[in-house]
């Protein structure tokens, strides 16, 4: 809905913005589903995360298209601890764009990936009825092996 304060959002609102362009890519305007779902940076998560969950490629072409991405698993256990990490993903990603705006860093996928892993293996362990769930079964996405 377009909430978020990305900079297209914003210069909407009549805050002045420097620069409209998405400050992870530089190549579109900054709005929630360029940011989350068509930026380079995005799709690289998403492809690398569609790799470890063991799921065929992630096409998306809106933020609702991923909230509603579940794939065909074998258990409402892997179908839920896919949420989760769709949703970690979501926070990781306006948290790196934050980053990149306020302390001018240099947007990194493989530190992301590992940050979107263990946040979500936190989640996921602390939140669901997994709690037997072991790192090294996360870290292969191995839920049935629990």
């Amino acid at each position: 809905m377009e909430r978020l304060p990305t900079m297209a959002a914003l210069a909407r609102r009549n805050v002045p913005v420097p620069n409209q362009m998405c400050v992870l890519c530089g190549d579109y305007a900054e709005t929630c589903d360029h940011i989350f779902v068509s930026c380079h940076f995005a799709q690289s998560i998403w492809q690398n995360l569609a790799i470890w969950c063991r799921m065929p490629p992630i096409i998306a072409f809106g933020i609702k298209d991923l909230l509603t991405l579940h794939g065909p698993r074998s258990s409402s256990r892997e179908s839920k601890a896919i949420h989760a990490v769709i949703l970690v993903t979501f926070w990781s990603i306006w948290k790196v764009r934050n980053e990149v705006v306020f302390n001018q860093a240099v947007p990194n996928v493989v530190k992301s990936l590992d940050e979107i892993k263990s946040m979500a293996y936190l989640w996921v362990k602390s939140r669901s009825k997994m709690a037997s769930l072991s790192w090294e079964n996360w870290s292969r996405f191995n839920l049935g092996a629990m």
